[in-house]
């Protein structure tokens, strides 16, 4: 601090004593207009003039001299003279915040922050960003339904021609996908309850509305049917008896939303009736029953130990599997996404667990092509495995969605 006061009042006095000499060589001028007493007035008014424009620089030479940047200048620039010069104590801090630097550098390569900021943002907790975004994914998703009308049905029924179809769509619904009554497990698992009801999109769906007319096979008398087809004899016969006595027909009339979402049925409703822990409605609807979450509750990972595994299927309905197919390939659908959110840090050679109610089976995703930029982010495209949905004709390991006493074909 010594040194700062001398080195400021050493310009302090530089510029007080150019201001006392033109103080005094002032005083030999006269008043008035400026004129000396002893000298020809021309010239006395142009020493004035020059005195003033000298004094005018020297002012501004002493206000830049104050300026922070001179003065931090000559801070490390100035020696004192007579005294020690300050360059070893300079190069002293200037080494020890190269060497911090480079400490510091070194620790953001090994300890990669935003790695670690990543994983602790994955980490499913109430109220946190990614749990709010899979709660309540910020997603417009579509499905779209084609329906098969039969437009030869009295010729088919007499058998006179084969049976003809047109296809008839798209119904084009919204679907809204929500995880309900989330609850927090001390095994760092969350349970929640599904919900993904459907909204109409009457502006995407063409000229096809929820009431047009179409005719469709009766899905409830074809289900029961398919089942009492291996049956005893006196099995079959008691189903035709009671197919004849509710007069129900192969083929019936409705309309679209009602093939979508329940239309009645004397057999749905006999059934509910009669074995209700089997058949737990009474309306029989192709989009119905896999959209039924009703009874559904699942549980996923939260991240704890592993970030990457959070918001994945720790199991469905309790169970890891699925009750309907034998071995892992087919029914184990723990680790699965449901498609809110995906495994993270995926490496290349990684495939993708998907799993959806309404697919009744996990599926694998894949990776194709190269890597591709949306916006400002990075990532890659994952499709379906080959012949996905085949039942082991075509796939070995598919054998196991084929139900027992069946081939695949």
């Amino acid at each position: 601090m010594k040194e700062f006061s001398k080195m400021f009042a050493r310009r302090y006095s530089s510029v007080s004593r150019d201001v006392d000499a033109s103080i005094k060589r002032q005083s030999a001028v006269a008043p008035g207009c400026g004129l000396s007493t002893d000298a020809d007035p021309a010239v006395s008014c142009a020493a004035q003039v020059a005195l003033q424009r000298i004094q005018r620089r020297k002012s501004l030479k002493a206000n830049r001299s104050m300026n922070p940047i001179n003065i931090l200048s000559s801070f490390f620039n100035e020696p004192i003279q007579g005294k020690r010069n300050r360059v070893p104590t300079r190069l002293f801090i200037l080494l020890a915040i190269g060497f911090l630097a480079i400490i510091t550098s070194t620790l953001i390569k090994v300890l990669e922050p935003y790695d670690l900021i990543f994983k602790w943002k994955l980490i499913m907790t109430e109220g946190g960003e990614i749990f709010n975004l899979w709660a309540q994914p910020p997603v417009d998703l579509y499905i779209k339904i084609y329906l098969f009308n039969i437009t030869n049905a009295k010729a088919f029924l007499e058998g006179r021609e084969q049976l003809k179809v047109e296809q008839v769509g798209p119904y084009v619904y919204k679907e809204i996908m929500t995880h309900e009554n989330v609850t927090f497990n001390v095994n760092h698992t969350m349970s929640s309850t599904p919900s993904h009801p459907l909204i109409w999109q009457e502006e995407m769906s063409g000229n096809c509305r929820e009431d047009d007319e179409v005719v469709m096979l009766n899905i409830a008398m074809l289900a029961i049917s398919h089942l009492t087809a291996n049956q005893p004899f006196l099995v079959r016969m008691a189903l035709k008896t009671l197919l004849m006595s509710t007069k129900s027909e192969p083929i019936v009339r409705a309309t679209a939303k009602e093939f979508m979402f329940g239309y009645p049925s004397t057999l749905a409703t006999l059934g509910n009736t009669f074995l209700p822990n089997w058949i737990s409605f009474e309306k029989v609807g192709l989009i119905d029953r896999m959209y039924d979450f009703s009874t559904d509750f699942e549980t996923f990972y939260t991240g704890v130990p592993n970030p990457a595994l959070s918001g994945l299927y720790a199991s469905y309905r309790g169970q890891t599997t699925l009750p309907q197919w034998d071995g892992d390939h087919c029914s184990n659908i723990e680790y699965a996404s449901d498609g809110t959110k995906f495994k993270s840090f995926i490496q290349s050679n990684e495939t993708v667990k998907f799993f959806r109610k309404s697919m009744c089976r996990p599926i694998n995703l894949y990776r194709v092509g190269k890597e591709k930029t949306y916006g400002s982010l990075k990532g890659y495209n994952y499709v379906f495995e080959d012949n996905a949905f085949d039942n082991g004709a075509t796939n070995e390991a598919n054998k196991c969605f084929c139900r027992k006493d069946y081939e695949p074909n």
